[in-house]
């Protein structure tokens, strides 16, 4: 009995310093960002200041039929770039292929 006690009393004891430790949070998703056209971009932003990515991809459809995608956006921003690509990986979990973000058009 004193040993239940004993360990009921430790765990009392303890309880308020495992109750401050925080775990680490885990990260969000970024944001879903719409592709932009990359000739607008370029007007706007000249040639060397835009990002873009390639990327093709696959996924099996609603009536079991792989469905393919392929798309090469441009964006304002390296984040944008990489958020879109996040999302595209993230859909089409099949067959992939893409090319990293690069700033400048090719």
């Amino acid at each position: 009995m004193k040993i239940v006690k004993l360990g009921i009393a430790a765990l009392v004891a303890v309880a308020p310093v495992l109750s401050a430790v925080t775990l680490p949070a885990e990260a969000a998703n970024p944001p879903r960002v719409q592709g932009g056209n990359c000739n607008k971009l370029k007007a706007q932003l000249g040639r060397a200041n835009v990002w873009q990515t390639s990327f093709v991809g696959q996924r099996i459809g609603p009536f079991d039929q792989l469905e393919s995608y392929h798309a090469a956006p441009c964006f304002r921003s390296q984040s944008d770039c990489k958020a879109w690509l996040y999302w595209a990986q993230t859909d089409w979990d099949r067959y992939q292929y893409f090319t990293p973000c690069k700033k400048g058009i090719r």
